[in-house]
């Protein structure tokens, strides 16, 4: 639905007359500012329009309005402190005390800071923190040349950026877009041709560096990123610290969805048939115990989701209503995964007369498709009384013909119409027999044709490697605490929305009555570029971990079901407002 792929930046073609790209100005650095307020209670002034059917009146990003989240019962509390948005500010490692620990009293002092977490290890402490903080605290500068490979300046030593090292390999990605927040601003044009006059006017030569020599090199603004690098800065920063709290990033291996079912009419009214919104989220997983598990493939959780969006125009409130929608779809998705611990899946139209009876049953209207074409060449060959454009006989069909006992001779109308039930074979007989050469174009035909006369429901909509479970959620509660780490430009912030038991369950076709509103916590906007700002963000992100990776009794250890809970019996619409 909210997926960023209709904000993807072209990059422009290159010159053709040799002269060097001119590259345009700067894209300004703007946050979308759509806050919209709710009351602690939603309840329903819809009338006989239910929450789902009206979400379901979306079909573009035009058709938001702030009626829809309002709706839902959004509320947004923005720039919060990292002690208001955790649950329980204790999670947050204590910076002060942590960087006030001695070099040589650190590994001490590790062991006594490490806490139990769900997954049965513990939890990383004061030395792994301050290794983190070590290397995100490395100059931007010094950094980008260990990445190009370029040599310290003479009395410098090369940086070495450990664990960062593939987060500083994107931020030189970023370097050539967005410009580096932590270099002093570069003089004004004029200025600067006044000064390389009178540098000429005294003589004096000025040392020119080759490009590949460079750092900080400008391939285009801000807007002509590609999607996938800030995707990838932002994936590369928060596996430095989930990776330690046994947890990793992973994209999603179907496609994130978040499912709106009606609620089911009485007679004589039809339920409408549900739909869903697709989102471009990844997911933060719990890396299984067991090691064979691992290699396998097998994801728990998610523990958290990443929305990185490759917007930078937020011009007008509809702008900023689509991004803040776009959060919102991911949130409410992944607590929808995180609610289907022990519920197993039925997919759309399982056991329905579409997916399980024939398209064609005998009936008086005939064969339909290859069958049907097949059938009506057996008739005109054989009203015609040429026998030698017959279709070849297959191998079932000629065993079955050799062992048949002779009858008695036939009628010419029973004669075509048994020769058509040989050719045919029924709906589910045969097939024709492959051709010596198919084009590819052919081939994909046919397997599209094979898949339909299978008469399956669609593929299942759920990760069956994935043991979904609510990892971190507070037993007995009823509500569920998403948290989301967010980019957008080349800054990072992190939500938390709580999520009612009830509005999921509202969403899922449960009866509608009132939920709790949709609190949605945002902290401010750390800019990435800047080492200070993202060492902090690196302790809000540490905070989060700990805080979903704790020790919880009740916890049943993640053992979800591989399946999703059915979501209605007619076909799905999907609302892609990409």
């Amino acid at each position: 639905m909210f997926a960023a792929f209709g904000n993807i930046g072209v990059l422009p073609p290159p010159p053709t007359d040799g002269a060097p790209r001119v590259i345009p100005p700067p894209t300004p650095v703007r946050f979308p500012r759509c806050s919209p307020q709710s009351d602690e209670k939603v309840p329903r002034t819809r009338g006989d329009v239910s929450l789902v059917n009206f979400l379901q009146s979306i079909h573009r990003p035009t058709d938001i309005r702030l009626s829809h989240l309002e709706a839902v019962g959004v509320h947004v509390v923005s720039d919060v402190s990292p002690r208001d948005l955790l649950p329980d500010a204790s999670y947050l490692p204590p910076v002060e005390k942590w960087n006030g620990i001695a070099p040589e009293d650190l590994l001490e002092a590790n062991e006594a800071t490490r806490q139990p977490l769900s997954n049965g290890h513990l939890s990383p402490g004061v030395q792994t923190y301050r290794e983190r903080q070590k290397e995100l605290l490395t100059d931007n500068t010094a950094a980008f040349r260990t990445i190009r490979r370029i040599p310290a300046p003479t009395g410098e030593t090369a940086a070495r950026l450990g664990n960062a090292y593939e987060f500083f390999k994107n931020l030189e990605f970023f370097s050539g877009y967005w410009p580096d927040t932590s270099l002093p601003p570069k003089p004004d044009s004029s200025e600067s041709e006044s000064e390389s006059t009178t540098e000429t006017a005294e003589g004096v030569k000025k040392e020119v560096v080759p490009s590949h020599m460079q750092t900080h090199v400008p391939t285009g603004n801000g807007a002509q990123l590609p999607p996938d690098y800030r995707q990838n800065l932002l994936t590369a920063f928060v596996k430095l610290v989930a990776y330690d709290f046994g947890c990793n990033v992973s994209f999603p291996r179907t496609e994130p969805r978040l499912h709106l079912t009606p609620s089911p009419l009485p007679p004589p009214k039809s339920t409408p048939p549900p739909s869903y919104f697709n989102s471009s989220v990844a997911f933060v997983y719990r890396t299984p115990v067991e090691r064979s598990a691992a290699r396998a493939g097998i994801v728990e959780g998610p523990v958290a989701t990443l929305s990185a969006r490759a917007s930078t125009v937020f011009s007008n409130p509809s702008d900023e209503l689509l991004d803040l929608a776009r959060e919102v779809v991911g949130v409410l998705l992944t607590a929808q995964h995180r609610s289907r611990e022990g519920k197993t899946e039925k997919r759309f139209g399982d056991a329905k007369w579409w997916t399980s009876t024939p398209r064609w049953g005998g009936g008086p209207g005939g064969a339909s498709g290859r069958e049907g074409d097949k059938a009506e060449e057996v008739t005109i060959a054989l009203s015609a009384g040429v026998t030698e454009k017959l279709p070849p006989l297959t191998s079932s069909t000629s065993a079955a013909s050799a062992t048949s006992p002779p009858v008695a001779e036939e009628g010419h109308g029973v004669k075509i119409a048994n020769e058509v039930k040989r050719q045919i074979g029924g709906l589910n007989g045969p097939s024709p027999p492959k051709r010596s050469k198919i084009s590819p174009r052919e081939s994909a035909r046919m397997a599209i044709y094979e898949s339909y006369r299978k008469m399956t429901p669609p593929s299942a909509t759920w990760d069956r490697k994935a043991r979904y479970s609510a990892i971190g959620k507070v037993p007995g509660k009823g509500y569920d605490d998403v948290f989301l780490m967010s980019a957008l430009n080349h800054h990072v912030c992190i939500v938390r929305a709580r999520v009612s038991e009830k509005l999921l369950s509202v969403l899922e076709g449960g009866t509608e009555d009132e939920w709790e509103r949709l609190e949605i916590r945002r902290s401010r906007w750390y800019d990435l570029y800047l080492k200070e700002e993202r060492v902090e963000a690196m302790g809000c992100v540490w905070g989060v971990m700990s805080w979903l990776m704790r020790k919880v009794e009740s916890e049943r250890g993640g053992e979800g079901g591989e399946d999703v809970a059915g979501e209605g019996d007619g076909l799905v619409e999907k609302m892609d407002l990409s």
